[in-house]
């Protein structure tokens, strides 16, 4: 929700100019839709020309000030800014910059500092470093708050691993109230984000060359020294007796009949996953297992960045893959942890020996198996389709073309045929979160396609149809056209109001769903269709849950968050009624910025906090009567450099967290992974009590 705060700024200071592409809020508590508070900002890519910003709302306007000093790199400045009742005033190393006349009206919203949006995250020629911040509340003539940080986080990083996430968030409780007297005061310095002077920034092993912690991997002989010390461990970890090959719960005092296939049953107000043997489930996996080759980072344009790079024809060559993510520009990437797990196992047998590793570390650990994207054959799997060789019209497939349409059904069919029998299957989806969602955009697009296309007679027969009843010459004056017949209004460029927009969205969502769901049942009667991994809030509208809960066994949507519901997610599950799964969630460990990797929305402070918060969401998780399961993202981390696409002289491309079980040179998380394990035993526990009571 951090991000979320600040990334409503997007319309501020500079929205009359071109928006910048980096920011940095020094200090802010606002609402900008309710044009309320303040903030205090930079805003631009060249620190030359970087405007110091002062906003302030008073309930029915924004109002801005600014001041280009120039900045220089590495000097500090200090920065006071005063909001009273008639004029808000910000000084720059003691003088006057600016000052806004009239008053604010402060928002109940979280005061906030130290925060780069990643929607404004791109780097320019600097970062800035806060190194502290004063806040002091006056009202009435004496001092009610009072707020002093230090930054500690921000000046302890060395400032190479800043530039892997140059941001140190904040956020306080502060009650201002109108006519309060606000005083904001922080120092920070702006460095150069010259990445030669500190290359290389990632070591042989994929770690971060300036970063230090216990247990670094130092040489190969520290990875091959792993195999004894993990067996050792793990042997403490027997597998529970208790579960069946699925991860059924045999102890659980019922069954069900075996049909050979996962399912779904209702019992005592409790929806519960019935596994191929008959026994109730509540399904524990992770997504991208083993993931040996895959995520990987590329390398083209910016070698200088890496300590080591092999030869792409040596014992390495499986490290190396090109033209990721779709795009064809010949981009080579390299994969650090399958580098790891060649000189950890040998490069003979290293792929078998990971895998059965990995199936071992699993089960150790209370997991029944694999997630999403991918298991090895005989672990449990969530498979997703893909629908690529299918032609698409302005997103997706024109179902309403019988040629497409049966295009689509061969795509289908070739991917879900050799596995209908298969009893490891837990059930099929397509596509993945926003992707699968038909946009508004798409819909006035097709409207201006010829009137040879299907999509678009579909969508005007509707239109007319069903919205105006009939009437060719409402709906034409509504579509702001001269048509006088159902054929002139196929050849037209139609402009539509938003309300049809929407309409036609949601007709095509539904029969573009139905289709699907039809095609797969079909094919596989055997499993369960589990949709396509909506995502609670991030899509057109609150339509797109409902549609796709007609077309499935059961919802699978994804949802990263520090509690397991919320009102919304909630509501949208007891007014569909059908059972859920969860399919991605994760709490990556920051560590403080300490290691290199990327600060995630939702994280963990270090592998014990992370830990933690996934044990209270498995314990809610298993206490919600909807939830079937859930899939931890992901198996192991993606790299520090980011996972692409992207080419030359830039630190990250792409996502950079640690999502994984285990880190780039193949160590669990162990006090994470011992906390998940416990309550990954006691799931099955959790959800029979919660349903006797």
């Amino acid at each position: 929700m951090r991000t979320m705060l600040f990334g409503i700024a997007a319309f501020g200071f500079l929205a009359a100019q071109v928006v910048a592409d980096q920011r940095f809020y020094f200090a802010g508590q606002y609402d900008w839709g309710a044009k309320r508070g303040f903030y205090v900002d930079v805003e631009g890519t060249e620190l030359a020309k970087l405007p110091l910003i002062l906003g302030v709302a008073d309930g029915r306007d924004w109002r801005f000030a600014s001041v280009v000093p120039p900045f220089e790199p590495g000097r500090r400045y200090a920065v006071r800014a005063v909001l009273t009742p008639q004029v808000s005033q910000m000084f720059l190393d003691g003088r006057l910059a600016c000052e806004i006349q009239g008053g604010f009206e402060p928002s109940p919203t979280l005061f906030e500092a130290g925060v780069q949006p990643a929607w404004a995250a791109d780097l320019g020629d600097y970062v800035m470093v806060q190194e502290s911040l004063r806040v002091t509340v006056e009202r009435d003539g004496r001092q009610v708050a009072r707020l002093n940080d230090t930054m500690g986080l921000t000046t302890a990083r060395p400032l190479p691993l800043y530039l892997f996430q140059p941001d140190d968030p904040r956020s306080y409780q502060l009650d201002v109230r109108p006519g309060d007297v606000l005083t904001v005061e922080f120092e920070f310095r702006p460095e150069t984000t010259d990445l030669r002077r500190f290359a290389p920034f990632v070591d042989r092993y994929g770690q971060a060359v300036h970063a230090e912690w216990p247990g670094k991997v130092r040489s190969d002989d520290d990875l091959r020294a792993d195999i004894a010390r993990e067996a050792a461990v793990l042997a403490t970890m027997p597998p529970s007796d208790d579960y069946d090959q699925y991860g059924g719960y045999k102890a659980a005092g019922w069954r069900e009949q075996a049909t050979g296939f996962f399912r779904v049953t209702r019992r005592d107000g409790m929806w519960w996953l019935i596994t191929p043997d008959g026994n109730p489930c509540f399904y524990l996996g992770v997504c991208s297992i083993p993931g040996q080759t895959w995520e990987t980072t590329p390398v083209t344009e910016r070698e200088f960045l890496f300590e080591w790079l092999p030869s792409e024809d040596g014992p390495f060559a499986p490290c190396w893959s090109v033209n990721h993510w779709g795009v064809h520009d010949g981009t080579r990437y390299f994969c650090h942890y399958a580098a790891n797990l060649i000189r950890k196992y040998g490069e003979a047998d290293w792929m078998r020996r990971a895998e059965e590793q990995c199936l071992k570390r699993l089960k150790a650990w209370g997991f029944h198996g694999g997630g999403k994207w991918g298991a090895p054959r005989g672990v449990v799997e969530a498979g997703v389709i893909g629908c690529w060789a299918t032609p698409r019209l302005a997103g997706h497939p024109d179902i309403f073309d019988p040629a497409v349409a049966e295009a689509f059904r061969r795509d289908i069919e070739k991917q879900v045929l050799p596995r209908r029998d298969d009893p490891w299957l837990l059930g099929w989806s397509l596509g993945n979160e926003y992707d699968e969602i038909i946009k508004q955009d798409e819909i006035r697009a097709i409207l201006k396609m010829g009137a040879n296309v299907a999509a678009k007679r579909a969508l005007v027969d509707h239109a007319l149809d069903v919205i105006y009843g009939g009437d060719s010459g409402r709906l034409s004056q509504a579509w702001q056209v001269a048509a006088a017949s159902r054929a002139e209004l196929y050849a037209s460029v139609p402009e539509p109001p938003a309300d049809d927009v929407e309409a036609l969205r949601q007709f095509y969502e539904d029969r573009y769903y139905d289709f699907i769901y039809t095609t797969i049942k079909g094919l596989d009667p055997n499993h369960l269709y589990l949709g396509n991994w909506i995502v609670p809030g991030w899509w057109e509208d609150e339509a797109d849950w409902h549609i796709i809960a007609r077309y499935c066994d059961v919802i699978g949507y994804d949802h990263y968050s520090i509690d397991h519901g919320s009102d919304l997610t909630r509501r949208l599950k007891r007014q569909s009624d059908k059972p859920v799964l969860l399919g991605e969630f994760s709490y990556p460990p920051f560590y403080g910025g300490t290691r290199g990797m990327g600060r995630y929305h939702v994280y963990g402070r270090d592998d014990r906090d992370s830990g933690e918060l996934y044990y209270r969401r498995i314990q809610r998780a298993a206490q919600d009567p909807y939830c079937v399961g859930t899939f931890w993202f992901l198996w192991r981390d993606q790299p520090i450099t980011g996972r692409g696409p992207g080419r030359g002289p830039r630190l990250v491309f792409g996502e950079h967290f640690c999502f994984g079980l285990v880190d780039v040179t193949d160590r669990p998380r162990w006090e994470m992974v011992e906390r998940m394990r416990e309550a990954n035993l006691k799931a099955a526990q959790w959800r029979l009590r919660a349903t006797a009571e």
